[in-house]
Order: C-alpha cells, then structure tokens, then sequence
C-alpha cells in the first residue's frame, strides 16, 4: 500500500473580534440594533443614551418628511398592502430559516439554503438564476451554480409546499407532488403542466375543456383533478404577512432633491446613540489604577460606539453611491433603473463585498417615490440591442406600462410583449418575458382577456 502526499496552499480570512461585531452591527435592522443597544446599556454601565440636546433633529426630519409629495407618501389605508409586505418579508423568512435547524444537513448545506432564502420574491418564488445569485453575494463565499442548484432542491422541500418554485406551474406541481399518488393527482398534474393558462373561474368551463383535452379521463377523475387544483395555494408566501400592518417603517436615509442636485441625508432617528458614561470615567480617573475587568469594559464601551458611527457612515456612503448611479429613477421612476451590482459599489466604496451585501440587508431609503430597500437598487443587467445593459427592474417595469395599455380585448402574449419590447432595444426571449410576468403576479394573456 502506498501513500501519498501533498501540500495544499489555502487563503483564509481571520478576523478579529472587534471587526467580528462591526460587520454584525451593520447587517442588522434598525430594530434589531436598538434591542441590541439596549442589551449593551444593561450591560456596560460605562454606557449611557445622551440626553436629547434640543429638537433640531426633529425639526429636520419634520421639514423632509413634509417636503415629500403627499400622494407618494407611504403610510395610511391606501398603501396597506405595501406595509403588510414589508411587514411580512421578514415572518415569511424568518419561517423558513428556523426551517434550516429542522433538517439533517451540513454547515454548507444550510449556508446555502440560507442564502438562497434571502432571495426569494414576496411571492416565495425563486425568479433570479444561480447565476445571479452568485453575481450578488461575495466571491470569498465561492459559490458554485451545482452546489446552489442541489441548496434549491432541498429548500423546495420545506413547508410551505411550492417555496422556491421558479414560476407558478412549477410551485403547483411542487404542491402536488406532496399529495398521495392516484390518478387523480397525475390528471392534475398534466392539466397543471399543458393547460393552465387556459384555465378559468369557471368550473364549467373548465370542465368542459379538460374532457376535451383528456378524453380518455372519466368525468368523476376530471372533477377531483380540478379540485385538487383550485385548493393549491399560487403563492407559497401568501397568509405570513401580520394580521395587522406595519404602522412605520423607519427609513434609514433621506433622498431630497436640492437646487445642486439629489442630496443624502441620514435620518438621525433611525440611529441609536450612545456615549461614554462621563460621571464613571471620570471617577475611573481619580480612581488611578483600574482593575482589568473595568479596563475591559471601557475598551468594550469604545468599540461599540466605534462600530455604531461606522455603520452610520457606511450606509450613507452607500446610499450616496446609489443616488449617483441611479439618478435617472429618482427622477423617471423604475423604468430609469441601471444595472448595478454589489461588486461595482464594493469597489468604488473599497470594502468588501461582504461588507456591501451586509450594508443593504434591511436598510430602507425614503424618497418622494417612496419607501425602498437599499438591496431594491442592485438589480442584474438585461442586454439591449445596442450592448449596454438594461435593469431588470427597468424591464419589468415597461411590462407593466405595456400590459396596462393593451386592448383588454385582446391582450399582449409573452410573444408579442417581447416583440414589443424588441422595439424598445430590450432583446429578451418570451420565457424571459413569461419569467417576469409572473413575478409582477400577471395573469396570462388568456385569463386577462375581458
């Protein structure tokens, strides 16, 4: 018997603990990190919340929020149903990584899922490809599409049935795949996989097309088969949002349009504060020699202060960068989205793309379109005719203006929108089109027909 062997060279990153905690400090929400703050105060009496000076924090958030448009303001019972998502965002996730702990797998296994958790759609569909998952998360990760595709696999699996699913006929046949075998449930699925864009609210005529179409099926069969699918739930995120809406959300910045341009402003509100406990360092001065435990508090004490104001400047470096890169939206809306990815900022900011990714995870910027995510802005490139990219999110967008000017009496296929699109400069396939239809939860030609 032989043995060999061999030297492997590998590159490993170690960080230390205070820049462990910063780069926790910045993937958190805002409520994540006044619980966390509070935790500290508790903790660390060499901590302390400065007294409120005056107003003028107020007062500047007041004129900001008073300058914005009122009917783009987000807030009240005609824009319920944004809340509720945002709101729900985070139960629908939350649900689904506790999921993670449920399952036999390995530490990659779970990163992978982890990632891939975080981006699904407000539907729970999985509309991005590995591709782009890999184009958006950090090249330290060394994410690979086959590794990610069998990560996938096993999330399709988690509850509820269909999460994951790349578009709706998919998440169906994922649902019904959890169901007893019979023929009922294999009729189901061909109706499901060769017609279901044909289908309507009509049982009867639904009925009567599926006879046509399975002629070999008893009437009985095609009966459960379409009971079977009208108990399907088309949207796997649906009924996570809370019962009742978000009241507020607290935006991270402020994007003003000013006289010299579009201007970033961070809202002093969405910041906790905390200083140094004067009273107690200053006896810890008199005092001459400290012991080591309170040594390590103050030390403690500085770091979390330090780790707060990077944050802060972190996330208003990287809005700032978006405003510059995606002006056009603050002015023309999403159709004037640029293609954008987390990698770019990285190297324009000079941090990590670690960093990045963290920067955008749950930080909101308000502006007189609205409330958006920072993560909203990085979108992946759609190629144009001319060879210069198209955001995603842009694309989508002239879909929408597209459908909602059609004939209702006879609607645009995904073959002719792409078409349409064509004429614009936007080359993409009719599955494309289809993919993104179904992401802006838009019924088919067919079902939107009048």
């Amino acid at each position: 018997m032989s043995q060999n062997f061999g030297l492997k060279l590998k590159q490993t990153q170690q960080l230390n603990q205070h820049l462990q905690q910063s780069l926790r400090i910045l993937q958190m929400s805002g409520l994540e990190l006044e619980r966390e703050v509070d935790d500290w105060l508790q903790d660390n009496p060499l901590l302390e919340r400065p007294e409120p000076a005056d107003d003028a924090g107020d007062t500047e958030f007041s004129q900001i929020s008073a300058s914005l448009p009122r009917s783009n303001q987000i807030g009240g019972d005609d824009a319920e149903d944004v809340w509720a998502t945002i709101a729900g965002e985070d139960d629908f996730n939350a649900f689904l990584h506790k999921q993670v702990c449920e399952h036999p797998l390995s530490e990659e296994e779970a990163a992978r899922i982890h990632i891939l958790i975080d981006f699904l759609d407000d539907q729970g569909y999985f509309t991005d490809s590995l591709g782009e998952v890999i184009d958006h998360t950090p090249l330290e990760w060394m994410l690979n599409e086959n590794d990610l595709q069998e990560a996938l696999d096993l999330l399709q699996t988690f509850d509820p049935a269909g999460v994951g699913a790349s578009n709706l006929t998919e998440s169906l046949m994922l649902q019904l795949l959890r169901l007893p075998a019979s023929p009922e449930r294999q009729l189901a699925a061909k109706i499901v996989q060769q017609s279901l864009d044909s289908l309507s609210r009509s049982r009867q005529q639904n009925l009567a097309k599926a006879r046509k179409m399975f002629p070999d099926s008893d009437i009985d069969t095609i009966q459960t088969a379409l009971d079977l699918i009208s108990k399907l739930n088309p949207y796997p995120a649906y009924g996570f949002a809370s019962a009742e809406p978000t009241a507020y959300v607290q935006p991270d910045v402020w994007v003003k349009e000013t006289k010299t341009g579009w201007t970033v402003i961070g809202n002093d509100n969405a910041w906790p504060k905390v200083q140094l406990n004067r009273e107690y360092c200053d006896l810890l001065k008199e005092a001459g020699e400290v012991s080591p435990e309170w040594k390590e508090k103050l030390s403690e004490a500085r770091q979390k202060i330090d780790s707060l104001e990077l944050r802060k400047s972190t996330v208003i470096r990287l809005a700032e960068y978006i405003v510059e890169k995606q002006e056009d939206f603050f002015v023309f809306g999403e159709i004037g989205l640029t293609p954008m990815l987390l990698k770019d900022a990285a190297a324009e900011l000079g941090v990590a793309e670690s960093t990045v990714s963290r920067a955008v995870n749950h930080k909101y910027l308000s502006c007189p379109r609205g409330v958006f995510a920072l993560r909203y802005f990085f979108t992946q490139a759609v190629c144009a005719e001319d060879g210069e990219g198209v955001s995603q999110n842009a694309v989508k967008a002239v879909i929408t203006q597209l459908v909602e000017s059609e004939d209702k009496f006879k609607p645009h296929s995904d073959e002719m929108l792409s078409k349409l699109l064509k004429q614009q400069g936007i080359d993409i396939a009719r599955r494309t089109v289809a993919k993104y239809r179904e992401s802006l939860n838009i019924p088919s030609a067919t079902q939107r027909r009048l």
